[in-house]
């Protein structure tokens, strides 16, 4: 028996043009109607979700220090996006650097004072937003009970319904930087920078949890109660 070779690579080439159309149809129709996924509170996912901090050291490199403990809630506006808002919280005691003396440092009252004021929180003032999928985020950060105002340009990488958990999802990147002199964190400056860069990678998941409420209600009374420092 003789095997067409030419008609059978003809009829794979046509079947993998129908399934790449086919698996773009499928994207273009989950994100066609705004970003795919309904209105509606959604919890940090702790476990994909990064804050970075990083600063010029004696001019020589980037170190960069985590957040490993971060809570909060995105109240999204699927419709409107503009609408929606973010409040956060970060427990100090969870910041790490490389080393687990600097890291004690970090808690001591010589920076950030842990036992005082043991979070770092965000909450959202306004979004800006500056296309379908990017935007600028308006919001206030307080460390130490000072709050000043953070700006973050955002990018939202994707939205869905998590083929696993058949929950909808949404993930962000941003980033932004801010002087910490500002918050009464001046150790070594000018050797070690004043600005910080600020990198954050957080997915959210459709749902509130007592644990996601809580950090973000704390993060709204931090921002209420603060002032210049104590």
């Amino acid at each position: 028996m003789r095997i067409d070779w030419k008609s059978i690579r003809g009829a794979a080439a046509a079947g993998a043009i129908s399934l790449l159309a086919g698996c773009g149809d499928q994207t273009d129709g989950e994100m066609s109607d705004g970003l795919g996924i309904p209105s509606g509170i959604y919890a940090v996912d702790k476990t994909h979700t990064y804050v970075t901090f990083s600063y010029l050291h004696q001019g020589l490199s980037y170190p960069l220090i985590r957040a490993t403990e971060i809570d909060g809630e995105l109240e999204l506006d699927a419709t409107d996006i503009e609408n929606s808002r973010a409040d956060i919280a970060i427990e100090v005691d969870s910041i790490r650097s490389n080393t687990s003396y600097f890291d004690k440092e970090l808690a001591s009252p010589k920076f950030f004072n842990a036992a005082k004021y043991p979070h770092i929180t965000f909450v959202t003032e306004r979004y800006e937003a500056l296309g379908d999928r990017s935007g600028r985020l308006h919001g206030t950060v307080t460390i130490r009970n000072i709050s000043k105002p953070l700006l973050l340009d955002v990018t939202i990488n994707g939205a869905m319904e998590n083929p696993i958990t058949k929950v909808p999802v949404i993930g962000v990147s941003a980033r932004g930087y801010l002087n910490r002199s500002e918050f009464d964190l001046d150790r070594f400056i000018p050797a070690v920078a004043d600005r910080v860069d600020v990198a954050i990678e957080a997915e959210f998941a459709a749902g509130s949890t007592e644990a996601s409420a809580s950090a973000a209600e704390l993060a709204r009374s931090a921002r209420a109660g603060s002032g210049d420092g104590d």
